[in-house]
């Protein structure tokens, strides 16, 4: 869970310093959540949900009229 804190303080550290700082900031979260295992497993898990969701709303917008009894 310390991992945790530490993320939202990135996050928070992001949102309220300056343009130089929140580079590296932006860079240090980037980099916290690709390179970590654990959170890259979560973090694709996430991706494939959002786009099985869009996916799956894109289809029904085209070929839904299809589906009709």
């Amino acid at each position: 869970m310390a991992d945790d804190s530490s993320s939202v303080k990135k996050v928070k550290n992001l949102l309220f310093s300056g343009t130089a700082n929140s580079v590296e900031t932006v860079k240090s979260f980037f980099n916290s959540q690709v390179y970590d295992e654990e959170k890259w497993a979560l973090n694709m898990k996430l991706l494939r949900a959002a786009g099985m969701f869009a996916g799956s709303i894109l289809l029904m917008r085209n070929y839904g009229d299809l589906m009709t009894i």
